[in-house]
């Protein structure tokens, strides 16, 4: 397991300690509800849902947070103002822990900041994520919102190197900063295979190195866009949830605190594969805080001996 010299900072997250060293925390799982192509999706523009199913899926994710000791986070996407507000007020009467919301129209984003703000949801909300690109409108509502939680997006087209990647994150840093978040979460951002995927894994080890900051991954975007498990006889559920178990094992092992595994329909299996490594992690980290003679509180698994 990885040692770093730098001290490592953590935050709390709407009562969730994500970072600090390997080993030190649980690593944190972030579900992901409301995205276009779930079963319990309806209408993506008006943010009609299957609140049963849903339920289910968030009484799992609780379920095996509680048995397994790995804390569970909620992103919840949504495509217009009307979609994520709907999604937001359904989501914390049925969810007690800390969440994220995003979107990929400024519109939604900015109202979901406002409807998090009214509604006393900042010591909750994680806003996904802050980068280079935001404009200057969802800037201003930043700043004059009680939200202080963030995803730092450490990404842009030209970041193709480690350098250049942790430039950015400097950068984005900065101007995260300057809004008034100071609790983040750096994400180097996961690439498709062929296009970047495996940078993030080396920049998170650079991040926590250099910084010594929370970092994140959603390495579930590596399979979902992997040309070779959508050929024929490849192109099932099973091929793709192994492909996505390894990435985010690979995520957790490569001192991730934070792993994004994509849709909650395959929560038991995420839960499940993260959890055994953690007990590799326990038995590696004790091991090596032994033989350095490092004292520090360590996060142990349930073994289910």
């Amino acid at each position: 397991m990885f040692i770093f010299k730098k001290e490592q900072k953590s935050f709390e997250f709407g009562g969730v300690t994500i970072g600090g060293h390997p080993g030190e925390n649980p690593t944190v799982l972030v579900g992901g509800l409301f995205f276009k192509g779930q079963p319990l999706v309806s209408d993506t523009r008006e943010g009609t849902f299957d609140k049963g199913m849903a339920k289910e899926w968030i009484d799992i994710g609780t379920s095996m947070a509680e048995r397994t000791g790995h804390p569970l986070i909620i992103q919840a996407f949504g495509r217009t103002p009307v979609a994520i507000e709907n999604h937001l007020s359904w989501l914390v009467d049925n969810f007690d822990g800390p969440f994220m919301f995003e979107s990929t129209n400024a519109k939604a984003r900015i109202h979901g900041i406002k409807y998090c703000d009214e509604h006393e949801l900042s010591d909750r909300a994680i806003y996904n994520s802050i980068n280079l690109s935001i404009d200057a409108d969802e800037k201003e509502i930043l700043k004059s919102s009680s939200i202080d939680k963030a995803v730092v997006l450490g990404w842009s087209p030209r970041a193709t190197n480690l350098q250049d990647r942790m430039e950015t994150i400097k950068d984005t840093l900065i101007l995260t900063e300057s809004l008034g978040l100071d609790k983040v979460i750096v994400d180097p951002a996961t690439m498709p295979v062929g296009a970047g995927f495996g940078l993030e894994y080396r920049t998170t080890i650079a991040i926590k190195s250099e910084l010594g900051l929370p970092t994140c991954l959603g390495p579930h975007n590596a399979p979902s866009a992997w040309r070779f498990i959508k050929q024929p006889g490849l192109d099932n559920e099973s091929t793709y949830l192994a492909a996505l178990v390894a990435s985010s094992v690979a995520a957790q092992l490569f001192a991730t605190d934070v792993i994004m595994y994509g849709s909650m329909i395959h929560t038991t299996q995420v839960f499940t594969a993260v959890t055994l490594t953690a007990n590799a992690m326990a038995t590696a980290v004790a091991e090596a805080n032994s033989s350095l003679d490092i004292d520090r509180a360590m996060f142990v698994p349930p073994t289910y001996e």
